[in-house]
């Protein structure tokens, strides 16, 4: 998984949008309805972080969920092993914070 000092989050950020907009076969222009095509590429150039408002409006512009676009960015590579590797990570996580019952 990334770390800040490898990989800072605005890059890391920006390079999923990047690579799921480039698999969505999307351009810059396809995600602009309330955000400018300017401000966009500055996220995927690793100059802005956004915001998860923002986030939010991204993925729902790719046809995803946000957590999608944020396991993409902690993932060393775009492929389904860096990814799933991620994934267990936020299950394991999830699994020592949730009450056993499910509740």
């Amino acid at each position: 998984m990334p770390t800040r000092k490898s990989d800072p989050p605005k890059a890391a950020v920006g390079r999923a949008l990047q690579v799921l907009r480039a698999a969505r076969d999307l351009k810059q222009e396809d995600l602009i309805s309330s955000v400018s095509r300017r401000h966009i590429g500055r996220i995927e150039q690793g100059h802005q972080l956004p915001s998860i408002g923002m986030i939010e409006h991204l993925a729902e512009g790719l046809h995803i969920h946000p957590m999608t676009l944020l396991a993409v960015a902690y993932a060393r590579r775009f492929d389904s092993a860096s990814v799933e590797k991620v994934l267990k990570s936020v299950r394991a996580d999830l699994s020592k914070l949730l009450p056993e019952d499910g509740s």
